[in-house]
């Protein structure tokens, strides 16, 4: 058997290979145990590193989606916008809508899943949203073009088309059933109230021919005017004319002044749109102008 000679000091010690072994072993598994231990802490601390950046990133691109879910409901809110505004055009110009704008939404807000990959589900529910933004503006940007060749083929039409306040206030009763304030019974009330102070300015609110200047029943003191097109617009309630039967008066025109008249509980003016006869509901023939209600 093999043996080596260890000198310590002026001591020799002969030893076979394998008490060397054996005087080693404890050594060997002492240094592996202490290797294992230090890479296990480590590979601990690597982990706690790579945990601590991923929570970060995550922290960093959640705050990056809110803004950009934030920035995608700005754009929703006015594509809206735009998208009520075309469908009143073409109310105003009778336009029929196409199936895709009739069948158009858009998204509400995100309301994260309760899984575990919410950054995942949220940027997914973002990509959706504005995949559909993008075909609600493609949507929006056809149906705007028609309702533009349509606005420059029937310009002199359009005068005659009530599309503003017939005059400053604040809208007290719309269109539709509501209680009578005299009978306190459900009636249909048939036009637009709005209240000011005696004496403000009434104006048509398209151009035509005054028809009718005197006073109707309930309604007082009122005018009538012919728009043509089958448009046709009351003003009751007045207190005074600023015009005469058979004027013919532009958008805008002062046609009376604002007064108590008639079947009335204060100054405020009766204001009726009528399309060959049928009453019409006279907020959807306001583009322009503060409405107040």
């Amino acid at each position: 058997m093999q043996k080596w000679t260890i000198i310590i000091g002026k001591r020799d010690f002969t030893i076979s290979k394998l008490q060397a072994f054996l005087l080693l072993l404890p050594v060997f598994c002492v240094l592996s145990f202490s290797i294992y231990s230090y890479g296990e802490i480590i590979h601990s601390a690597i982990i706690n590193i790579n945990r601590s950046r991923v929570y970060r990133e995550k922290r960093f691109y959640m705050r990056e989606l809110t803004e950009i879910n934030r920035l995608i409901n700005e754009v929703e809110r006015r594509h809206s916008r735009i998208f009520r505004i075309d469908e009143t055009m073409r109310l105003t110009l009778n336009i029929p809508q196409s199936d895709d704008i009739k069948m158009f939404g858009t998204g509400g807000r995100y309301h994260p899943s309760k899984g575990g990959r919410i950054l995942e589900s949220k940027g997914g529910a973002l990509n959706k949203r504005l995949e559909l933004i993008k075909r609600g503006v493609a949507i929006t940007e056809e149906s705007l073009a028609e309702v533009d060749y349509n606005l420059r083929s029937s310009r002199k039409q359009l005068k005659h088309i009530p599309s503003i306040m017939p005059t400053w206030g604040r809208i007290t009763s719309g269109f539709g059933w509501r209680n009578d304030p005299f009978t306190g019974r459900r009636a249909f009330h048939n036009g637009l109230d709005i209240a000011n102070r005696a004496g403000t300015p009434v104006i048509a609110t398209a151009s035509g021919e005054v028809v009718y200047v005197g006073r109707m029943g309930r309604l007082g003191l009122t005018v009538k005017i012919n728009h043509g097109y089958g448009y046709t617009t009351l003003y009751g309630h007045l207190k005074s004319f600023a015009v005469e039967l058979y004027d013919r008066v532009e958008r805008r025109d002062i046609i009376g002044y604002m007064g108590s008249t008639g079947r009335s509980t204060g100054p405020h003016l009766h204001y009726i749109v009528q399309k060959y006869g049928r009453d019409l509901n006279p907020i959807n023939y306001i583009l322009f102008g503060k409405v107040l209600y």
